[in-house]
């Protein structure tokens, strides 16, 4: 199955793409699935707008177009927010029938990674190992039964950063990849791989290899692969590359969710 499981529209706030286009999209490029995931971010410094009105959002999903592709109720849910939001964020999501939810993170101590201000003073090692322990505090706080899949664990490598070469490696943060890898992976939740960073790559190899691989040694077997795409162009991108990356790193599965509930697909 050709499937995205990261996909954006008007209804989130950063994009201004109509839903039904990136429906379109995703036909012509021949998937036969894809999970709209907007943004809901509670207290956000960039305001209300970041907070999905999901009521609403569930009804426009019910008028979306599925006679070519089939299409998934999803929600990226933001967890870096503090301890006393979190029964908020799960009341919010527990009032709708999610298909899939991604928990990520956009910010680390209020500092956005596309403000410059998130790098100073640090190594890029150092901008890592805080970001994913971010990732690991806000996820230890959130209801397991209400996440999937952790979202683009490399996300500094897109911002406001000066270095050439903003990859992530596991030797940049080996402590906390391994603690985040290791609550998630019991609990029968994945690691997304994202193709966002892709964009960015210019000449050099594409990233994550070696921490895909720890994940596997450490009991992970299947991920999600999303694209991000805010934009119809971005739909899909590079998932080729993607699947050959996950296979090479002994990745077994990739799954599509319904109802929170994965179904698994071999690699």
């Amino acid at each position: 199955m050709r499937c995205d499981y990261h996909v954006h529209s008007s209804i989130s706030a950063d994009s201004q793409t109509d839903p039904d286009k990136q429906i379109k999209r995703a036909a012509l490029l021949g998937l036969e699935e894809i999970c709209f995931t907007e943004h809901l971010e509670l207290h956000f410094y960039k305001g209300d707008a970041w907070h999905v009105d999901l009521r609403n959002y569930c009804e426009q999903f019910k008028r979306f177009d599925q006679s070519q592709v089939k299409v998934k109720f999803g929600v990226e849910a933001g967890v870096a927010i503090a301890p006393e939001y979190f029964p908020e964020l799960e009341a919010e999501l527990n009032s709708v029938s999610c298909d899939f939810v991604i928990a990520s993170v956009h910010t680390v101590n209020g500092i956005d990674p596309f403000n410059p201000k998130f790098y100073e003073g640090k190594t890029i090692s150092q901008v890592f190992k805080d970001y994913i322990s971010s990732i690991l505090k806000g996820v230890r706080q959130l209801s397991p039964g209400l996440f999937s899949s952790v979202g683009h664990i490399d996300f500094p490598s897109k911002g406001a950063h000066t270095v050439k070469d903003a990859r992530l490696f596991y030797s940049y943060a080996p402590d906390e990849i391994d603690a985040l890898f290791q609550y998630i992976i019991p609990l029968g939740k994945c690691v997304e791989i994202n193709t966002a960073s892709y964009r960015h790559l210019g000449s050099l190899d594409i990233p994550g290899g070696d921490w895909l691989r720890r994940y596997v040694e450490l009991g992970g077997e299947f991920v999600t692969f999303g694209s991000d795409a805010h934009i119809t162009e971005h739909i899909g991108y590079r998932f080729d590359d993607a699947v050959e990356l996950a296979r090479r790193a002994g990745v077994k599965y990739y799954a599509t969710y319904h109802q929170m509930v994965p179904t698994f697909h071999k690699l």
